[in-house]
């Protein structure tokens, strides 16, 4: 399993283009290898206040967006996903900055109870 985070720093005045550009154009045709993926806005100090790094104070410049995929293996991402990174197409319209990727291998685990959701959420394709 690998896991592919995304932190995607969005133009405040421009975040629902952003959001409409990830439910209806950045779509995963072969799901096969996707475990599930999650595009997540950051909380605050002042909702949670046993956050270290927060995501938030700087929405003057733009609003931080992390997507992080669960892949079965880095092979499946790239068919599906990496091979569309292009650094020399620039940035997105919706883009404050560029936006950067990691890449993670789980070394250990827990497995608790709870489950994903089984469907996506309204209007991703």
């Amino acid at each position: 399993m690998i896991i592919v985070v995304i932190h995607w720093k969005i133009k405040p005045d421009m975040v629902d283009e952003f959001l409409k550009f990830w439910r209806k154009k950045a779509i995963v045709e072969d799901r096969s290898g996707l475990i599930g993926e999650f595009l997540s806005e950051g909380h605050s100090i002042a909702e949670f206040d046993w956050i270290t790094c927060p995501l938030t104070g700087c929405e003057g410049k733009y609003r931080s967006f992390v997507n992080v995929g669960y892949w079965k293996s880095g092979k499946e991402f790239q068919a599906q996903v990496g091979r569309y990174f292009d650094s020399s197409t620039g940035q997105k319209k919706f883009e404050a900055e560029p936006r950067s990727r990691t890449a993670l291998k789980p070394k250990c685990w827990r497995m608790g109870d709870g489950t994903l959701p089984v469907h996506d959420s309204g209007g991703v394709l």
